[in-house]
């Protein structure tokens, strides 16, 4: 019977030791190597103040509206009518994995075409989005654009083809996604919307290219607002801890009815900012210990740098795509490059696709190949 509270009892005290070892590895760092936790300070901060705090304001925006709003999507989502897979394309195009997710759970539901599917699927760029929205807002537009053309194009093509009902499950699997959520620790959610207030502040300052250490004089050789997106990102990674693994996933399936407003935006803004965490430290960690000269290589590579996005969009997961926009906006990879991969990544809407539906999720993800390795060599032999 009190089986529950001893592991409740025990989860807590896990969490806060993998947050205490965490704590302890950067302090030895500092110590050992001074230089690499400058690198690794800087780059958690810049995550932070670079992206975090965008991917907050967004996901707040975004979910308030689909609370409001999700009876009428869902009704306009499950019309069987011209209009279904150019809402789909606009969904996915949204930053996140969030509007492709709502198609794809649709879609195993029985609601939406394969073509609507492939459409969603194409025009997500997953939580990459954010990371390209921030840095390179007018970069990210054109993207998003073309992007959106290429899914409600190879939608329509799709359809007719394959007919409207190809790949259509006739059960209703919304029972089996039917998971308790968790709820965050309420002082960690508390701290994290009170650090976020001043963190969004000074990460807009950063944005407009304005040194925000000034503000504070004197104290100013401090670095103060560096340590405060460093705080930042060891927050979004504490959060990120405290939940299990396998909640993400019951968090997508119920986004159509969202209770804890605060709590959805701060744990996905946390787990999106620990997989740009992962992206950032994994160019920079690269280049510090090999020294490799990744422009270099990857000029190299000619047009074998279009294959290499598109097979890398085959990866589950904004990861690897997050990696990939990173070498983009650090001058690696060019700009075609950028699209072929935006075209063929699914971003975390294809997990939920290949548990419920993995034939669909697997020839949605290879019909997708086809736009993006002709967009990107396109664009490869325009110069971009």
């Amino acid at each position: 019977m009190n089986s529950k509270p001893i592991v409740s009892m025990i989860k807590p005290r896990r969490d806060q030791l993998l947050v205490s070892l965490l704590l302890a590895f950067l302090y030895f760092l500092h110590i050992a190597d001074p230089q690499l936790f400058e690198l690794v300070m800087s780059t958690l901060s810049d995550a932070y103040l670079g992206v975090s705090i965008f991917i907050a304001a967004t996901l707040a925006v975004f979910y308030a509206l689909d609370r409001r709003m999700k009876s009428g999507l869902t009704q306009v989502l499950n019309q069987n009518s011209i209009f279904q897979v150019p809402v789909a394309a606009l969904l996915g195009a949204l930053p996140g994995c969030g509007g492709a997710i709502i198609v794809v759970t649709q879609f195993v539901n029985g609601q939406m075409s394969f073509g609507a599917l492939v459409a969603v699927l194409i025009a997500t760029m997953g939580d990459a989005a954010f990371l390209l929205l921030s840095k390179e807002p007018q970069t990210a537009l054109l993207v998003y654009g073309i992007s959106l053309v290429t899914g409600v194009l190879s939608g329509y093509l799709v359809n007719a083809i394959h007919g409207h009902d190809y790949l259509k499950s006739s059960q209703n699997n919304s029972a089996s996604c039917a998971t308790t959520i968790p709820r965050l620790p309420p002082k960690l959610s508390t701290f994290f919307i009170l650090l976020l207030i001043p963190g969004t502040v000074f990460g807009l300052l950063e944005a407009f290219q304005l040194d925000s250490n000034q503000l504070f004089g004197r104290w100013s050789a401090f670095q103060p607002v560096q340590w405060l997106g460093f705080l930042g990102a060891l927050l979004c990674i504490a959060v990120w801890i405290s939940q299990p693994l396998d909640s993400w996933s019951a968090r997508f399936a119920a986004k159509n009815e969202i209770r804890y407003l605060r709590e959805t935006v701060v744990a996905e803004t946390s787990f999106i900012s620990v997989w740009v965490i992962a992206g950032f430290l994994s160019y920079e960690l690269l280049v510090y210990f090999t020294g490799l000269n990744l422009q270099a290589i990857f000029y190299n590579f000619g047009g074998l740098t279009i294959l290499f996005a598109v097979l890398l969009g085959f990866v589950p997961g904004c990861g690897p795509q997050i990696v990939l926009t990173t070498l983009y906006l650090n001058g690696v990879v060019p700009l075609s490059a950028q699209l072929a991969n935006a075209i063929s990544n699914d971003g975390d809407a294809l997990f939920p696709a290949i548990a419920l539906a993995p034939k669909a999720a697997l020839q949605a993800t290879l019909y997708s190949a086809v736009p993006a390795m002709i967009v990107g060599v396109v664009t490869f032999n325009l110069g971009w």
